[in-house]
């Protein structure tokens, strides 16, 4: 099986295989930036280009995935999809083109998926909380492994909106700072509260990014960064560096994307707002999410 989750900034792909004894075995994970998002939130229309972005990628990982064997492939949209005015114009451009299905998620769905997903290859206690900072939303699911999701919700502000909103020159002045924070704050209030003895899980590229600048990883090492715990003092710091810094001196940084580098701002900024105003003192850092929950759906016959 293939999943693939087109974000608003992102789109990722997990093959996988179901063994006989249930185990499931990881054959490949792909990455690519498509900013599928850009401009979404201003007027509403995912881009010509960028749909032409997206139906690239996908093709290419379609053929990638065919060199498993795969019996299913199926791609899910999240945030830009669901804002989109001309949604059908990409999900018909990525059946024609890379004869691959593009469903919608709802903002329930996506949380409960990045939930089963973020929890996969880590030990966890039995109730935990996981946060996803997306690039047009932010999602929060709490609940138990074995049970699923108890509660979710998700929220309009993400890395790339905020960005768009506030930071369109680096470093943004005090006054878009304020405003980011304040609209920020705003938002998070509607996730659902939680006991901050249920441990905090963090997954999408604003958090793993910020975990591979703590580890002071050379470039995206998973192994040194899935699990790794991030406390919210070092959230803090890299946050405050980079409301400093303008786009050459971010892209300097090695640990980040360079079509990252523009929104990191922002995403850092929302990661530590929910860490401060909610009193958690870290978070674990998983590499895995929606794309896992997908996988793990599709192998059980949920989708």
């Amino acid at each position: 099986m293939a999943a693939i989750d087109v974000g608003t900034n992102t789109v990722l792909m997990v093959v996988g295989h179901c063994g006989t004894d249930g185990a499931i075995e990881i054959l490949d994970d792909a990455h690519a930036i498509a900013r599928m998002g850009r401009g979404v939130d201003e007027d509403g229309r995912i881009q010509d280009d960028r749909i032409d972005r997206v139906c690239q990628i996908v093709e290419g990982y379609h053929e990638r995935a065919k060199a498993f064997g795969i019996e299913r492939i199926c791609a899910f949209g999240t945030s830009a999809l669901r804002d989109a005015t001309n949604k059908e114009a990409i999900i018909s451009a990525v059946a024609e083109r890379a004869d691959v299905e593009l469903v919608e998620l709802s903002g329930a769905d996506e949380a409960g998926l990045t939930f089963r997903g973020a929890a996969f290859g880590l030990e966890l206690p039995s109730r935990f909380a996981v946060l996803d900072i997306g690039g047009g939303s932010t999602e929060l699911a709490i609940g138990t492994e074995s049970g699923g999701v108890e509660e979710s919700n998700s929220v309009d502000v993400g890395a790339v909106r905020v960005t768009e909103r506030f930071f369109g020159l680096l470093p943004p002045g005090r006054a878009e700072q304020e405003a980011a924070a304040t609209m920020i704050t705003e938002q998070l209030k509607r996730l659902p509260q939680v006991d901050t003895d249920a441990p905090l899980v963090g997954v999408a590229g604003t958090v793993t990014t910020l975990g591979a600048i703590d580890t002071q990883a050379a470039s995206f090492d998973d192994d040194a960064i899935n699990g790794h715990q991030l406390s919210i003092e070092a959230i803090s710091d890299i946050s405050a560096d980079l409301l400093q810094m303008d786009y050459a001196q971010i892209r300097a940084i090695s640990q980040i994307n360079e079509q990252r580098a523009d929104i990191i701002t922002a995403g850092a900024l929302i990661l530590k707002q929910f860490l401060l105003h909610r009193g958690y003192a870290q978070l674990t850092v998983s590499t895995r999410g929606i794309r896992y929950g997908l996988l793990l759906d599709m192998i059980d016959g949920k989708r």
